[in-house]
C-alpha cells in the first residue's frame, strides 16, 4: 500500500504529472487506485479542474475529498489543494466509497445505510467519516454506527474551512458530487488489509467537578444550577464577546462518556447563559474545565509513535483538530505529529471534529488527534524508519491570571463548603442516635447505654429492661403497604413513649422492635403498663390499622440479688416478650379477623336485599368470574382469590346513600361522582378487616377501563390487576342481563355485541376474546344462574 502526492498550483503540470502515474501504473501491473482530495478552497468552480482532469487521465478511478482548515502531507503543512493516490497493491484488498445527504436523508436512516451496507460486505474491516459541519449534534450518528460489528475500526473527522468559526464545509466525490450537507464514507477491508486507529489528547482537568444539571442535546444549560456560561466567566474571566470561542478553546470541557474521556468544546455563548457544544454532554453527567499541557501531550506523542511503529504502517490518515494549531504556537502547526514522519506516507488535514470507535462505542472528540494507520499484507520492519521524538521543556502558561482567578474562586468555595460541613457534622452528631421514623433513640444510642449499665460496680441496680414487638407488622406491610406498617410503628412508639417517657429512656432498636430501660421500683412498673395498655386501646378506637404490641420483662438483679450479664438480661427480655407474643396476641388477632369478614358477608347480604333488581349480583358475578378465570387456566389459588373478591367487589356500596343508589332515572353528574366511590370505600372496608393486598387492589380496580378512562384511578392495561380485569367482563355481563328499574334486561346477543365492540377499550381484549370464543358456556351458567327464566337469544 503507497501513496503518492500531487500538489494543484497548475492545471497543466498537474495534468502532466499525473499522465506519467498513469504510465508508472501501467508498467507496474495497473494497481487499484482511488484519488483523495483536501483542499482548503471551498468554491467548487475552483476544485473543479482537478475533477475535470483526474476524470480525462483516470476517467473509470473513483476520487473523493473534503474541505479543510489546512492540509498534512507527510506530517508537514502542504499546499491549499493537496492530491494523494492511495495505491493498493494486494488483489485482495477493497474499498467502496458512499456519499449521503442530510438534506435529503435522516442521520438516522443513513447510519442505517451504512450499517447495512457493512454488513452486506463482510470484507469491511474500516469504515473512514468526513461529516460536513451541520445544525445538529453528531450523536445520532454515533449511536447508530454503534451496532456495526465489533472487528470494524471506525475514524474520521468533521470537515472545516480555514476559518473555525465559519459553519462552511463541504465533502464531493465521483459518486456524489459536490454538496455543503454531506457525509462521506470510505469502506475499507479485505483479507490481506489491516489498520489501527488510535488517539491523542493531552487535556489535563482543572479545578472542581461540576454537576450537568440541564442540558438538551449539544446546549448546555446548567452546571451544577449555575448558567453554563458563568463557569467560563466566575472561574476564567471569560467574556461573552467576540473572542469568546478562541479564549474557551483553551479550556475545554473533560467528560466520561461510554467509559472513554471526552473533550468538548464550547461553540458559542448564547444570551440565556447556555454554551452550544460541539457536540451532546448528557444530562447528569460530571465535567471538568481541563487545560493543554504541552508535556503531558509530548508523553502521550511518545507512547502512541512507539505503538504505531511496533504495527509497521504503509499509509496513515491524520486528522488533526484545527484548534490544536493554536495550541503549538511557537513551533509549526504540525510540530506534534514530527515523530510519525518517518513511519509511514501520511495525508490528513486539520478538522473541525474528530471521529473514533473505542471500546465498541463511536464518540465525536473535540481539540484531538486521531491517526488511523494502514498496512496490506504482514509486518515488515524497516530498520531506516526512525522516530524523530519532540520534546517541551517548560509549560507553555500565559494563562496565569486566569488561573489564579480560578484558584482564588475555587479556594473560596471550598471554605464555603467546609465550613457547611461543620454544621452539618454538628447536626448529624445529634440525629446518629435517633430514629428518623419514630423520633425515639435508635440501636446504636441502645448499645451506648448497655455499655454504660455494664460498667456500673453496684451489685443492687434496680435497672428493668421491657423488650416490645408490634404484632402483625409484617402481614400489615404485605397486605396493605409499608404505609401501613410506618403507620402502626409510628403509634406504637407514642404509646410507648405516652407510658414510659417520663421515667425511663425508650428506643427502636429494629424494624418492629422497641426497648425501654429504666430504673424503677417493681409497683411502679405495673402503672406504667397499665398506662401503655390504654394508650393502644385509645387508639384502637379510631385507627385504620389494629395496634397490638407484645411486652417482655427482665430486671438486671434477681430478687436474690444476683446480678446477671447484659447478654443474659436482654436474652430473659426476649424470652418473656415471646411468651407474652403466643399467650395473649395470636387467638385474639384470628377471632376478631373472621367476625370482621363474617361481619362483610353479612353486609353483602343486607346492600342486596335493598334492591330486588340487584339481589344475588354478586353471586352471579362472583361465578362468571370464577368460569372466565378458568376458561385463562389461571392457577388455583388464583381463581380463589379472583371469586373472593369478585363476592366483595360491590361491597363499598354500603357506603352510598339509599336515594342515589336506587335512583329510576338518569344521575345527575354529582351523584354519578358519588357512585364512583363505592371502589375507594370497598377497599377500606377489607383494608380493615385483613383482607390480603391483592384482594384489596382488585376490589379497588373492578372500575378502570383498559384505555385507561376508568375510575378511581385511571388505570390503563396491564396496570390494572388482572382479578380486576376479570371482574369487569363479568360484572358487565350481569349488569346488561339484569333487569334494572329504568330499563328492561338486554339481550345475549347485544351483551356479547357490546363485550367485542369494547375490547381494548373498556376490556382486556386476550380476556374478552377467550370469553368470546367460549361464550355459549357463559350463556349456560347465566341461564343456570337464573334459572326459570327463559332463554333469550
Amino acid at each position: 500500500m503507497k501513496n503518492r502526492f500531487f500538489a494543484f498550483n497548475d492545471a497543466g503540470a498537474f495534468e502532466k504529472e499525473l499522465v506519467q502515474f498513469s504510465n508508472w501504473c501501467k508498467e507496474n501491473g495497473s494497481p487499484t487506485v482511488c484519488f483523495q482530495i483536501h483542499s482548503a478552497i471551498l468554491d467548487p468552480e475552483k476544485l473543479k479542474p482537478v475533477w475535470d482532469i483526474l476524470e480525462k487521465v483516470f476517467s473509470d478511478v473513483p476520487w473523493f475529498g473534503n474541505s479543510t482548515s489546512g492540509n498534512i502531507v507527510n506530517c508537514e503543512k502542504t499546499g491549499d489543494i493537496s492530491v494523494s493516490a492511495i495505491i493498493f497493491e494486494k488483489p485482495t484488498t477493497k474499498f467502496k466509497i458512499h456519499q449521503y445527504d442530510f438534506s435529503q436523508k435522516s442521520i438516522n436512516d443513513i447510519a442505517n445505510e451504512i450499517v447495512k451496507e457493512a454488513n452486506h460486505n463482510p470484507w469491511v474491516k474500516a469504515v473512514e467519516i468526513y461529516h460536513c459541519i451541520a445544525p445538529f449534534s453528531t450523536t445520532h450518528l454515533c449511536e447508530g454506527l454503534d451496532s456495526l460489528a465489533p472487528h470494524i475500526q471506525i475514524f474520521g473527522g468533521i470537515v472545516c474551512s480555514p476559518d473555525i468559526t465559519s459553519p462552511e464545509s463541504c465533502v464531493f466525490s465521483s459518486v456524489g458530487g459536490y454538496t455543503k450537507t454531506g457525509l462521506l464514507v470510505v469502506f475499507y477491508g479485505g483479507e490481506e488489509f489491516f489498520v489501527e486507529s488510535r488517539k491523542i489528547s493531552g487535556w489535563k482537568p482543572i479545578g472542581r467537578n461540576f454537576h450537568v444539571t440541564r442540558s438538551k442535546g449539544n446546549v448546555l444549560y446548567e452546571l451544577s444550577s449555575l448558567p453554563a456560561y458563568e463557569v467560563y466567566n466566575k472561574y476564567l474571566n471569560i467574556k461573552n464577546d467576540n473572542n469568546f470561542f478562541y479564549n474557551a478553546l483553551e479550556f475545554p470541557m473533560l467528560y466520561e462518556h461510554n467509559g472513554i474521556s471526552i473533550v468538548r468544546a464550547a461553540g458559542a455563548s448564547n444570551p440565556d447563559g447556555s454554551l452550544t457544544m460541539s457536540s451532546d454532554i448528557d444530562e447528569g453527567s460530571i465535567v471538568r474545565l481541563s487545560y493543554g499541557e504541552p508535556q503531558l501531550i509530548v508523553e502521550k506523542i511518545r507512547a502512541e509513535s512507539e505503538s504505531a511503529e511496533l504495527f509497521a504502517p504503509e499509509v496513515m490518515h491524520i486528522f488533526s483538530c484545527a484548534a490544536r494549531k493554536a495550541f503549538w504556537s511557537q513551533h509549526e502547526p504540525t510540530y506534534e505529529i514530527t515523530p510519525f514522519k518517518n513511519l509511514a506516507t501520511s495525508t490528513g488535514f486539520f478538522s473541525h471534529g474528530e471521529f473514533l470507535r473505542e471500546k465498541g462505542h463511536l464518540n465525536q472528540h473535540n481539540i484531538t488527534l486521531v491517526i488511523a494507520s494502514m498496512r496490506e499484507g504482514p509486518i515488515v520492519r524497516n530498520e531506516d524508519k526512525k522516530i524523530e521524538h519532540i520534546s517541551e521543556k517548560s509549560t507553555r502558561l500565559p494563562l496565569a491570571a486566569r488561573m489564579a482567578t480560578f484558584i482564588s474562586e475555587t479556594s473560596f468555595e471550598l471554605e464555603q463548603i467546609n465550613s457547611k460541613l461543620r454544621v452539618m457534622n454538628e447536626h448529624l452528631q445529634d440525629v446518629a442516635t435517633t430514629d428518623s421514623l419514630t423520633g425515639l433513640e435508635n440501636r446504636l444510642a441502645f448499645d451506648a447505654l448497655l455499655d454504660t449499665i455494664n460498667q456500673e460496680q453496684s451489685k443492687t441496680s434496680n435497672w428493668t429492661m421491657l423488650l416490645m414487638d408490634v404484632n402483625g407488622l409484617k402481614y400489615a406491610n404485605d397486605t396493605f403497604g409499608h404505609q401501613a406498617g410506618d403507620a402502626l410503628i409510628v403509634a406504637a412508639a407514642n404509646a410507648i413513649k405516652g407510658a414510659y417517657g417520663t421515667t425511663g429512656n425508650c428506643f427502636r432498636i429494629g424494624g418492629d422492635e422497641f426497648v425501654v430501660v429504666m430504673r424503677a421500683p417493681l409497683d411502679s412498673l405495673f402503672k406504667l403498663q397499665r398506662q401503655l395498655r390504654r394508650g393502644i386501646e385509645e387508639y384502637n378506637k379510631t385507627a385504620l390499622y389494629h395496634l397490638s404490641i407484645a411486652v417482655g420483662e427482665s430486671r438486671l438483679c434477681s430478687e436474690t440479688g444476683i446480678r446477671k450479664s447484659i447478654s443474659d438480661w436482654k436474652m430473659e427480655a426476649d424470652l418473656n416478650m415471646y411468651r407474652d407474643k403466643v399467650r395473649y396476641h395470636k387467638s385474639s388477632e384470628s377471632n376478631e379477623n373472621q367476625n370482621l369478614k363474617d361481619l362483610i358477608s353479612c353486609l353483602i347480604s343486607v346492600e342486596e336485599a335493598k334492591d330486588s333488581y340487584t339481589a344475588h349480583h354478586s353471586d352471579r358475578v362472583k361465578a362468571y368470574s370464577e368460569l372466565i378465570a378458568r376458561f385463562l387456566g389461571l392457577s388455583e389459588s388464583s381463581i380463589s382469590l379472583i371469586t373472593n373478591a369478585a363476592h366483595l367487589h360491590d361491597i363499598g356500596k354500603i357506603g352510598i346513600q339509599d336515594n342515589v343508589l336506587t335512583k329510576p332515572g338518569k344521575l345527575t353528574d354529582e351523584e354519578f361522582d358519588i357512585i364512583k366511590q363505592h371502589p375507594v370505600i370497598g377497599a377500606k372496608i377489607l383494608m380493615q378487616s385483613n383482607y390480603t393486598h391483592e384482594m384489596v387492589q382488585i376490589v379497588l380496580h373492578h372500575h378502570e377501563r383498559f384505555d385507561g378512562r376508568g375510575y378511581p384511578e385511571g388505570l390503563k392495561g396491564e396496570d390494572i390487576p388482572i382479578g380486576a380485569r376479570v371482574i369487569a367482563i363479568a360484572d358487565s355481563i350481569d349488569a346488561m342481563t339484569s333487569k334494572r328499574v329504568y330499563r328492561d334486561a338486554m339481550s345475549l346477543d347485544y351483551c356479547r355485541n357490546e363485550i367485542e365492540k369494547n375490547l381494548g377499550k373498556m376490556y382486556d381484549p386476550a380476556i374478552g376474546k377467550v370469553v368470546l370464543e367460549h361464550w355459549n358456556e357463559m350463556v349456560d351458567s347465566l341461564l343456570s344462574m337464573r334459572s326459570g327464566r327463559p332463554k333469550v337469544i
